[in-house]
């Protein structure tokens, strides 16, 4: 980590140095103008991905529309100019990825793994690129975190022992999710949006103060999560 840091703070460096000299010539306009600064929280981290994850190409698309999200902020580029970009870069980055880094033989990326926390068994849910189905029927169920990109995932509920105040914490991007829970449950949704959202299509919508009770959260970033029966 200490590693990676400084790598990222050269770079850093590097591209405000070289940015500062092409303004001294008149090449590109640079100044320390705060806005966009949210960007960074979009383009750090997934500089940290681009040095310790395998995958590359995600981080590679999330810096390019931090970057596009960094310019159209400070009116360089507008914002309709930026939604195109964004698409291009992701169709560029899913098309790099499909002909150097996969196989086409491969349906896609999961990863499932337990972990203890708070007392509880909490499920730790990796899909990425393919299409995946989990079912949860004969099982204890108590929480789970999801991340869920560039694909479809189905998480089955109906015959899982369901502890109450059992929680999904969704983490997805270009990504569709659909969550299927059995009659007479109750869910409470708490998740955030971007470019995307949440649709409840439930034959029967139980009292979030009825048990057992299944609590959603998270967020949601160019793609969306479906929540039926």
């Amino acid at each position: 980590m200490k590693q990676t840091f400084k790598i990222i703070f050269g770079i850093a460096l590097i591209a405000v140095g070289l940015l500062w000299i092409l303004s001294v010539f008149g090449i590109f306009s640079f100044d320390f103008s705060t806005e966009g600064w949210w960007t960074i929280f979009i383009i750090v981290p997934c500089l940290f991905g681009l040095f310790n994850d395998k995958d590359k190409v995600g981080p590679c698309i999330g810096i390019g529309i931090g970057v596009l999200l960094f310019l159209a902020a400070r009116n360089i580029i507008t914002w309709q100019e930026m939604g195109q970009l964004a698409i291009a870069v992701v169709l560029i980055g899913v098309g790099v990825w499909l002909l150097f880094f996969k196989d086409w033989r491969h349906h896609g990326e999961f990863a499932q793994t337990t972990i203890s926390r708070d007392g509880k068994e909490i499920m730790k849910i990796q899909s990425s690129f393919g299409k995946q189905s989990l079912s949860f029927a004969g099982k204890k169920f108590e929480g789970a975190d999801v991340d869920s990109s560039f694909g479809a995932l189905t998480l089955d509920f109906y015959g899982a022992d369901i502890a109450d105040g059992a929680f999904l914490n969704l983490n997805v991007g270009f990504s569709g999710v659909t969550i299927i829970v059995p009659d007479g449950m109750a869910v409470q949704i708490t998740v955030t949006s971007g470019f995307g959202g949440v649709s409840d299509n439930r034959r029967s919508k139980m009292d979030a103060g009825t048990s057992p009770r299944l609590v959603i959260t998270g967020k949601v970033g160019f793609g969306g999560v479906e929540i039926k029966n």
